[in-house]
Order: structure tokens, then sequence, then C-alpha cells
């Protein structure tokens, strides 16, 4: 794979990330619904690429240079491969920049949304796991994995889809990939929909606390620009950019934060390789992927940066 292919897919998948926030400044309908612009943006991609402009030109004018649409497949192969590694720096920059609150704090704030998301997890994981082994394996002979599906896509979504996409590869269900991603799709478009219509629904009956009956968002809060009285001078620089770039400096921490997340992978699968591995010769922590680790590495990172990095050289910002 040249680095041109790769350059160009970047700057193509740019173009889509652009053209879907301006999309969404100048359509009332999309800012109502708050659809986020990286969605827009996939959505335009879907309509172009090969599985709608490609199949309709197909269908019309046979096979020619517009069979794939407007995308190549040079062009969505590079695509595949990005959603694995973003997953894995989306989670070791969690707690990049944040001072780590005590567990105290940590259970105070964040207790209840863990019970309800243990609730809603396991709620999930039970309907999938009935519907597979009582319906779908014995009489479509549906694959066991699928009964993951519902939980993955719903609670997890597309970054968990992603960081397990080879996850399901080497257990022999690369098609729970598609589906996973499909499926949390469908899940966030719901999500924002669904959403937005009952906090209207509960704003204009007084069921909501936050939100009153006649209160609105303004436009500039709706179409996602912020005014400009309101912006400040942005990220503080931490270093001066003829010792080295602040931007540099920045990735390089959620490289290591990712490298930690890779140490940490790779003792564990250690460990079970010379302990219960061999014992009950089942090895489990191979399949585990990357990103949680990744997350775990930033929390490690920070926490040193904190205790030890008096200049304070990460900005959350």
């Amino acid at each position: 794979m040249s680095s041109e292919l790769v350059g160009l897919s970047f700057v193509v998948l740019s173009i889509f990330i652009v053209i879907g926030k301006w999309l969404r400044v100048f359509t009332p309908l999309l800012q109502n619904i708050f659809l986020p612009s990286s969605i827009i943006a996939g959505l335009i991609a879907l309509l172009v690429g090969p599985e709608v402009f490609g199949r309709l030109f197909s269908l019309f004018a046979g096979e020619g240079m517009f069979s794939q649409g407007l995308l190549t497949e040079n062009i969505l192969s590079v695509w595949s491969t990005l959603p694995n590694l973003f997953i894995n720096i989306v989670f070791a920059c969690l707690f990049l920049g944040k001072a780590l609150p005590s567990l105290k704090k940590v259970w105070d704030i964040g207790g209840p949304q863990v019970a309800m998301g243990q609730m809603v997890s396991w709620g999930q994981y039970v309907v999938g796991l009935l519907l597979v082994l009582l319906l779908l394996t014995p009489m479509f002979g549906v694959n066991p994995l699928a009964g993951t599906l519902i939980e993955i896509s719903f609670v997890g979504g597309h970054g968990t889809a992603a960081g397990l996409g080879n996850t399901f590869e080497e257990l022999g269900f690369a098609e729970g990939y598609d589906m996973a991603i499909g499926l949390a799709t469908v899940g966030i478009l719901s999500g924002v929909i669904i959403g937005i219509i009952l906090i209207n629904w509960g704003a204009r009956t007084g069921r909501t606390e936050e939100l009153k009956g006649g209160s609105k968002v303004s436009m500039d809060g709706q179409h996602g620009i912020i005014d400009f009285d309101e912006r400040d001078s942005g990220a503080d620089i931490t270093t001066r950019p003829e010792s080295i770039e602040p931007l540099s400096i920045h990735i390089a921490y959620v490289g290591v934060s990712i490298g930690v997340g890779i140490l940490l992978l790779e003792a564990l699968i250690w460990l079970e390789s010379v302990t219960w591995g061999p014992l009950t010769d089942t090895y489990l922590l191979i399949y585990v992927p990357l990103f949680p680790l990744a997350m775990a590495g930033g929390i490690i990172v920070q926490g040193l940066s904190q205790r030890y990095d008096k200049f304070r050289i990460i900005d959350r910002n």
C-alpha cells in the first residue's frame, strides 16, 4: 500500500467530513435532529460509493468506470484499516490531560451510570443469546457469536465493533464485523432521532429539569459554530515550536499510551500462557482487542504526568 494512496484516501475522507459539516450548517432539519457531521459524511460516502451509485450505474449502464461509484477499491481498502487503528487512539486519549479523581469521587459520579449501563448491557446480552440459542441457531444455523451483536453494537457502538473486527475474524465470524457496524449505525441514528423527539416532548410537557418548554438552543449552538465573542485563544501552547511542535508532542503522548497498552496486553497473554492456559487448554486473552488496554495506557501516562510533570505539558484541549 503506497504512501500516495494512503494520502489520497485521507484527502477524500477529509473532503467528505467538510461537506458533512457544511451541509449540517445549512440544513435546519439536520440541525434539529442533532445528527453528527461524521454520520452525514458517512451517508454521503455511502450514496456515492459502490453500494448505491455504483450499483445504480451498473444497473442502467453496465460495467464501466463508475461501477464502483466515485470511490475506488483502493480507497475503500485504506479506509477499512482505519477503525482498528483509530479506536486505540480514542481510548488512549480518554484520560490524557484530565486530573484523575479519587476512587470515591469516581464512584459517586459514575456509579449510577455504571449500574444503568450494566443493566442495559446484561439485558441486551440475555436477549441476544436467548434468541440465538433458542431460535436462530437451531432453526437457521446462525453463528452463535451473533448473540453478542446487540450489546456490541448498541452499548458499544462503532468503536467497539471496529475494535473487535479482528476478533470476529479470528473466531471464524468475519461477517460479524459488518453486521455490528450496521447495527451500530441503526443504533446511533435511532438514538439521536428518537432521543431528540423524546427530549422535545419532555420539555413541552414539563417533564424535564434542565430544558423547559420555552428554552431554545441558539442557532449557533444548533449548527455547531461557536460565536466569536465566546471563543478564547484556543488550546494553551505547552511547548515552544522551535523545541517541538505542540501537536507533535501530544501525538507522541498518544503513541506512548498505545504502546503501554500493547505492553499490558502482551504481559497478560504471557501470564495466561504460563499459568491457567496450559492447565485448562483455554486461551482467551489472545482474542482481547487492544483498545481497552490503550485506555489503561492513557490512564497510566496521565497518572505519571500528573505526578511528575511540573510543567503540565499535556493540554486537554
